[in-house]
């Protein structure tokens, strides 16, 4: 549905925006390229939503500047009004018309450029195909389920083919499994139609499923951005690793350094450390001597009796567990630090000492 294009379908330059005296956004520098789904994830007064406005063009930025396709949107000498800017929006409350059916929630947007009712009449087939709504274009929203309305703002907003789709937390009125379903229906619809997509959410399995490229937002700056396994598997800070998922964090001191593995060598405790990768930055800005802390996934530890295992392990001690059905949750003290572990079984672990 969306046609080719070489350069950036959105550009964030500097942006910048403070409310009521408080820095919400502290210069934002963010491309999107065409077809690419990017999503603003970060805890609520991050400045995700603040950012995905000023794109929208409600909110008129305090510095910085907004392009779209190229072309400036918002900046010191344009502001862009909404309905110019060629946007497809969804929110968190649906926003779809009561009073209105489906098929004229959708098709509100071809009916005011003016739209020809043959050639929109075959469109609206096409698109409730695609958000899976057919056979219900004359059903009003009260008899829908929420994840219905959710589809109805969604063929709603790629109705007109918009150069963006803007989506703020669309998903967060659901309920767990619907939120679960839908978030795979977005991503399906997403590598179908090919449409450029800045998603907004505090959800990190959302972002996690639905991005090509995930921006972390903490206290109005990028804190790091990249796909979401980087994220996941290569958190570059403190932040973004408590974050993203569960994690465990082990501090110790940095002991040496191995360049051209990528790795540093962490003292965890008298007479025990373990090596862990670090971004080439890391590797150059930290001394040895150094604080730092490694970043151990729960899924990532096993547990043993104590006595066997070599390089690699640290002592520990087993303290709980619970059965969660796909796995156990183990809770243990490693090194001083309360640590979980996502376990398939507890193996042969009789003891406390591990």
């Amino acid at each position: 549905m969306w046609g080719e294009a070489t350069q950036p379908r959105l550009e964030l330059r500097g942006l910048t925006k403070s409310i009521g005296g408080n820095a919400i956004v502290r210069g934002i520098d963010l491309a999107v390229a065409p077809g690419e789904s990017v999503v603003l994830l970060g805890p609520s007064g991050c400045g995700k939503s603040t950012t995905l406005r000023m794109v929208a063009g409600f909110d008129r930025p305090d510095g910085g500047e907004i392009w779209l396709d190229g072309k400036l949107a918002s900046g010191a000498s344009a502001m862009v009004p909404t309905e110019k800017r060629h946007l497809g929006m969804v929110f968190q409350n649906y926003a779809v018309w009561p009073h209105k059916n489906v098929g004229e929630n959708v098709t509100y947007g071809l009916a005011v450029a003016g739209t020809p009712k043959l050639q929109m009449r075959e469109h609206l087939k096409r698109l409730l195909q695609i958000v899976r709504l057919d056979g219900m274009a004359e059903r009003f929203p009260r008899e829908l389920s929420g994840g219905q309305q959710q589809r109805v703002a969604l063929a709603r907003a790629i109705a007109t083919e918009p150069s963006l789709l803007l989506l703020d937390e669309p998903l967060s009125n659901l309920d767990a499994a619907l939120r679960q379903e839908m978030r795979l229906e977005l991503k399906e619809l997403h590598d179908r139609i090919g449409a450029t997509m800045l998603y907004v959410t505090h959800d990190q399995e959302e972002a996690l499923v639905l991005a090509d490229r995930v921006i972390v937002m903490h206290k109005g700056v990028i804190e790091q951005a990249g796909t979401p396994e980087e994220i996941y598997r290569r958190p570059r800070t403190r932040f973004v690793a408590g974050f993203v998922g569960s994690t465990n964090l082990l501090p110790g001191k940095v002991e040496a350094k191995d360049r051209d593995a990528g790795r540093i060598f962490l003292r965890i405790g008298a007479g025990f450390g373990l090596w862990g990768r670090a971004h080439a930055e890391t590797l150059e800005s930290l001394r040895e001597g150094a604080d730092a802390a490694l970043v151990v996934r729960p899924e990532d530890l096993a547990l043993l009796p104590a006595g066997t295992g070599g390089e690699g392990t640290i002592p520990a001690r087993f303290k709980s567990a619970v059965f969660l059905g796909n796995r156990y949750e183990a809770r243990v003290e490693a090194a001083g630090v309360d640590c979980h572990a996502h376990l398939r079984d507890l193996g042969a672990i009789t003891g406390d000492d591990i």
